[in-house]
């Protein structure tokens, strides 16, 4: 499907500068926006690197941009209290419930599938797959051969599952990621218009969550095995071989990479990125980047998980050294006097 630009700038209130007649394909991600798509720029890091977007068509606020070759929706207002009303626009229409298994779902072949099952408009199942009683897959969902979907289990619209994937019970993928924004001093609810991809070989652990993306996609790659209880958010890219353990959290727009191995309860931030085989020990928290591979990390702040057990040995022994440092002072000031 195609957008014309001049709608998208009157339903949000933009003047175009630039090409009035182009048209997009969809939104996109800022570095991962194809020429055909449109993208948009708020935050400074992306203002001051237009040209490294393909995208032609970028919201941008209202400002002296450089004349790069791009066309510009400019906003009254910050880029972002958009949000709402653009997601909205961009955000693919379902089509109404009907039956328990909708008469265009495409089942392949030696699948079984218990009661109380949904399955929605659209759907593949691959051939040799397992659905277990109370499973909900909704429109558009892709799901490869010889899986085993548990009882209790949701997969949201249009999501992809590879093949050979195991989801264990109460697993919810692409529920809406945390997505909000500020507008007139109230927090409104911002589309969710990506979906999750999960790759060939993956493994879900119970009551496990893997949001959708907001714009673009949530990914879990090939041979990651995931715990129970683990919260994965929106827009996360997760390499190869990834293993967590329980309760693991990983904010937004964060990307791991391959071999990397969390601990339980290992927390992570935001828009962060991790090099290839790390490991981070239980409770971990990883607050900013980590650049270099093969590492054994562990603590909060995080440091090399040698540093951190010493850490760790020595609270312990902090009342015994209080003590001592009080009986130094009074010696000190005897001596003093």
């Amino acid at each position: 499907m195609e957008y014309k630009i001049i709608d998208v700038a009157n339903l949000l209130g933009c003047e175009i500068k630039g090409d009035k007649n182009l048209l997009v394909k969809g939104l996109a991600p800022f570095f991962q926006a194809k020429e055909d798509e449109l993208t948009f720029a708020s935050d400074e890091k992306f203002l001051h690197k237009l040209g490294e977007t393909k995208a032609k068509v970028i919201i941008v606020p209202n400002i002296d941009l450089p004349e790069i070759g791009k066309t510009y929706l400019l906003a009254k207002d910050d880029p972002r209290k958009l949000m709402p009303l653009l997601l909205n626009y961009f955000k693919r229409k379902t089509k109404k419930m009907i039956k328990p298994t909708e008469d265009s779902a495409k089942i392949g072949n030696n699948v079984e599938i218990a009661p109380h099952v949904y399955i929605g408009h659209d759907v593949i199942i691959g051939d040799n797959c397992k659905i277990y009683p109370n499973v909900t897959i909704c429109e558009g969902v892709k799901l490869g051969k010889d899986c085993i979907i548990y009882p209790n289990v949701t997969i949201r619209e249009f999501c992809e599952i590879g093949d050979r994937v195991i989801l264990q019970p109460g697993v919810v993928i692409g529920g809406d990621g945390y997505g909000f924004v500020k507008v007139n001093g109230n927090n409104i609810k911002i589309e969710q218009i990506g979906k999750v991809i999960i790759e060939d070989d993956v493994e879900i652990g119970a009551n496990t969550t893997i949001d959708r993306g907001t714009i673009g996609d949530t990914i879990i790659k090939q041979y990651s095995k995931l715990d129970n209880l683990i919260q994965i958010a929106h827009n996360v890219i997760i390499g190869k071989n990834f293993l967590a353990a329980s309760q693991v959290g990983i904010a937004g727009s964060t990307e791991v990479g391959d071999n990397v191995t969390f601990g339980g309860q290992v927390g992570v931030g935001g828009h962060i990125k991790i090099a290839n085989n790390v490991t981070v020990a239980a409770k971990g928290g990883i607050t900013g980047n980590i650049t270099e591979e093969n590492q054994v990390l562990g603590g909060y702040p995080l440091m090399p998980l040698k540093d951190d057990l010493k850490v760790k040995a020595t609270i312990k022994k902090l009342p015994e050294l209080m003590k001592k440092i009080k009986t130094l002072e009074k010696e000190l000031e005897k001596l003093n006097k």
